[in-house]
């Protein structure tokens, strides 16, 4: 399997959540390359350790320990100042070695001019461990690690580089013009998409780290943390996303209010509300945050379609279906403006707008789109019935995603959320989210992540994820009496908990 840098910091935060922390991942990855390095250079008795400050850096500093506890003379070598050493788990971790003074001899190089002694100090050893730089680059090496990586290739010994050679770009698959020329890479947990390349994939050891398989299976903290983009202190308004949420009836009009204030709650800048006339009162005196678009009638027919359109096109996502009904006209009105959407902004549909579909599946591959149905709904959309069992509805789910190029979140009490490439499990939420609304909740709050994230999957687990932590913050107040209302008011404290 090969893992992209995204899934790896994902799968990090998860681990944390799941008790495992990021120091014992650290001390098993240092520990792991340690033990291959014994077993490939079993007569390398001096070795230099060369760390940059992130938590490569910190593998190199475990690594340093375990080789010295065998009788390994060790020179580890700091590229950079002490004090920049990023992570609170490797300043640790470089603590403890500097108490090992007896068997570890600590070179700080802090700028390009002191890189002739970092040559000087390799040219006694009889190997090299690379732990510069890790997954996190993505553009050519600043000073002093760009020296560094020269002199390392200059030294005539066998490299072993932590992770993946550094100067590499985790996520492709192609040498860099400036990266370690490693003769062994020892990597974590999978390969790296960089370490596929002929004449590195041959020299890759894949490494366990004592990562759960839930960490990937389930979605956890870090799916949140990683599908919605830090807010730039000069953003402006409409920088954060922007969602029309298209719905209601004369029959239903709580409905969009909920999925357009779950819209706001998770940080959209601008949340239109195109409903039904018969409504568009009861709907804006529901708060002065309601900005609400009235359609002629009580319900959505065709012929919005062209008003809705124009709206749309300020827009970066349309959530659709909550609280239309299943009235015939408004059936149409979903099929109809699918055809004419643009192609290439996401819709959530959601609720009654499902129904439309199921005898035109075709127009799912057209467009990026996300259903949110649960179970009754799913076989409405699919025709296919559902087991019981969450495992036993993985599967299907799959299949469906992959036939009709859509994603799906299946929600019930364990949700499964799936692309048709690859699917995770939210276990988040609460007995008491049975109440109505919580559903149209669910598709606000994903409206509003698809509107900065493009990539639906992530977006629809981080969006599933929040929903269901929401509620089970919601919850803590009001037990199985919680409301749909009591849901979004909770969504800033978990994203405030969540994103530190």
């Amino acid at each position: 399997m090969v893992i992209i840098a995204e899934e790896v910091k994902i799968i990090d935060l998860n681990s944390e959540e799941l008790g495992v922390s990021v120091a014992q991942l650290m001390e098993n990855a240092g520990a792991g390359v340690a033990q291959v390095v014994l077993e490939h250079y079993p007569k390398a008795k001096s070795i230099a350790i060369c760390c940059g400050t992130g938590n490569n850096g910190g593998d190199g500093m475990v690594a340093a320990r375990h080789l010295a506890s065998k009788d390994r003379k060790i020179k580890l070598i700091l590229l950079g100042q002490e004090n920049k050493i990023r992570t609170a788990i490797s300043k640790q971790n470089f603590q403890i070695l500097k108490q090992m003074e007896n068997s570890i001899d600590i070179i700080i190089i802090n700028d390009s001019s002191k890189i002739s002694r970092m040559k000087n100090e390799l040219t006694d050893v009889e190997l090299i461990i690379d732990a510069l730089l890790g997954i996190g680059i993505s553009s050519e090496p600043y000073e002093p690690i760009k020296s560094a990586i020269k002199a390392l290739n200059n030294a005539n010994k066998p490299i072993v580089s932590v992770d993946l050679p550094s100067g590499m770009f985790s996520d492709i698959p192609k040498k860099t013009k400036m990266m370690v020329a490693a003769d062994l890479v020892v990597t974590f947990h999978d390969t790296k998409p960089c370490l596929t390349v002929e004449g590195l994939k041959e020299k890759t050891i894949v490494k366990g780290i004592g990562v759960p398989p839930e960490a990937e299976l389930f979605v956890g903290k870090g799916d949140l943390q990683l599908a919605i983009p830090k807010r730039e202190a000069t953003s402006h308004k409409g920088e954060n996303g922007s969602v029309l949420v298209v719905g209601g009836s004369i029959k239903y009009s709580g409905a969009p209010v909920l999925a357009s204030r779950a819209a706001l709650r998770t940080g959209a800048d601008l949340v239109i509300t195109c409903i039904p006339e018969s409504i568009a009162n009861s709907v804006r005196s529901d708060s002065p945050n309601m900005i609400v678009r009235q359609l002629e009638g009580d319900y959505l027919t065709p012929n919005h379609i062209p008003e809705i359109l124009e709206i749309f096109k300020k827009f970066d996502v349309m959530v659709l279906g909550p609280g239309m009904s299943d009235n015939p006209q408004s059936l149409k009105f979903v099929i109809e403006i699918l055809e004419q959407v643009p192609k290439n902004k996401p819709i959530v549909i959601d609720a009654d707008a499902l129904k439309a579909l199921s005898e035109n599946l075709a127009i799912l591959k057209k467009k990026p789109i996300v259903l949110t149905p649960h179970k009754g709904e799913f076989k409405i959309v699919f025709g296919d019935v559902l087991k019981e069992k969450w495992q036993d509805q993985i599967q299907i789910v799959l299949e469906k995603t992959k036939k009709h190029s859509c994603s799906v979140i299946l929600k019930g009490k364990y949700d499964i959320i799936s692309d048709g490439l690859k699917y995770k499990i939210n276990r988040t939420g609460h007995e008491g989210m049975t109440v109505g609304g919580t559903g149209d909740v669910l598709a606000g709050i994903l409206g509003a992540i698809c509107a900065v994230n493009s990539n639906l999957f992530r977006a629809s687990c981080a969006a599933s994820y929040l929903t269901g932590k929401a509620g089970e913050f919601a919850a803590e107040d009001f037990g199985n009496s919680l409301l749909a209302t009591d849901v979004i008011e909770k969504i800033p404290e978990v994203l405030a908990q969540f994103r530190k």
